[in-house]
């Protein structure tokens, strides 16, 4: 299921609609190219492991 995309410039003027449909025939017609292929990944849990956390400038405190 599609909703309706709304594009807007940069000072916030419609510039153009996307309906439903044509949304749905665009991403038919594209067919499986950009569908992302989860399965091929290779141990995610060591990759995480390996990365450092950044601490973000607003993350909330553990109290």
């Amino acid at each position: 299921m599609f909703y309706e995309v709304r594009i807007f410039d940069a000072k916030g003027e419609l510039k153009k609609v996307l309906s439903p449909k044509k949304l749905s025939n665009r991403f038919w017609k594209s067919g499986e190219q950009n569908l992302i292929d989860f399965g091929d990944k290779e141990s995610p849990s060591s990759d995480w492991e390996s990365k450092k956390i950044a601490r973000d400038e607003f993350q909330l405190e553990d109290c």
